[in-house]
């Protein structure tokens, strides 16, 4: 992943769904390629979240989908993430039309903003102009 400027880097983390970078604002989520995400797949991945932001800190969770996986819709539905208040929403960043088509399926079980982007710019820049203003 390509250095990110003007934003405050936290640290990365190289965890087994794959790797993910805090930075102030939000987490960028560079997924395995073939993983299958689960609620269950998260528990590593949760206390890292409440270290960082469990303070209150406005954040969101970027989904770079720079490799194919796959995610269980209805996981969104009780995801840890929805119970905390400074959560603002997904950006999910997809490269091809199939990832763009799954991405309509699982923006119906989000009960957050869930938005779609064709590059990780674009995804950066409506979390710093608009989710973490709400």
């Amino acid at each position: 992943m390509k250095a990110i400027q003007n934003d405050n880097f936290i640290q990365k983390y190289d965890l087994n769904l794959g790797t993910y970078y805090f930075y102030n604002n939000y987490i960028i989520a560079e997924i395995k390629e073939g993983a299958i995400i689960t609620l269950g797949k998260l528990y590593d991945l949760i206390p890292i979240v409440q270290k960082h932001y469990g303070n209150g800190q406005p954040f969101t969770y970027i989904s770079d989908r720079i490799n194919s996986h796959s995610i269980i819709p209805t996981d969104y539905l009780d995801c840890p993430l929805i119970y905390m208040n400074n959560f603002k929403g997904y950006g999910v960043v997809t490269y091809n039309q199939i990832s763009e088509k799954s991405i309509e399926v699982e923006k119906h079980f989000s009960q957050r903003p869930f938005h779609n982007f064709k590059n990780l710019e674009d995804a950066i820049n409506w979390t710093r102009n608009e989710a973490i203003k709400q």
